[in-house]
């Protein structure tokens, strides 16, 4: 099982494609989730005023600029990464708190995997599950490739 959460565009985005390895929670992850792949799901709902004010904060904050929204993956995971730990505080621009959890390994997935989300920590479903692993071999092969 893998378990996921689900952010608001352009949010995911930022975490599959602009480096931002803290997901900012008010509440800590459970102890088991550390050290664990989790799936970043982009959601389905449109919240065009609160992705215009995202989009000009990523570009105050990082210097980077985001894709226009209309192209964002909704409702569909779009990432996995590992889930390295959780801070209370941060240097990096991407950290707003209460609770920062640390990301690594993030994979970008080739093709968004449309998926119910929910709020929380949630079960990835057993039909989605199994192509975003067939994407992530499919990315972890491609990269020894090039090597």
């Amino acid at each position: 099982t893998m378990r996921a959460l689900t952010l608001w565009q352009p949010w995911a985005h930022a975490v599959a494609h602009l480096g931002k390895r803290i997901e900012n929670r008010p509440w800590k992850p459970w102890p088991a989730v550390i050290g664990t792949r989790v799936a970043i799901h982009a959601a389905a709902k449109v919240d065009a005023v609160g992705e215009a004010a995202v989009e000009g904060w990523v570009r105050r904050h990082t210097g980077l600029a985001l894709p226009p929204a209309a192209s964002l993956p909704r409702g569909a995971i779009v990432a996995t990464a590992r889930v390295t730990g959780v801070v209370t505080e941060s240097a990096s621009p991407w950290f707003m708190g209460p609770f920062g959890w640390t990301l690594d390994e993030v994979i970008a997935l080739p093709m968004p995997v449309a998926c119910r989300g929910a709020q929380g920590l949630w079960t990835v479903p057993a039909d989605a599950l199994a192509q975003v692993i067939e994407q992530e071999r499919g990315v972890a092969a491609q990269k020894e490739t090039t090597r």
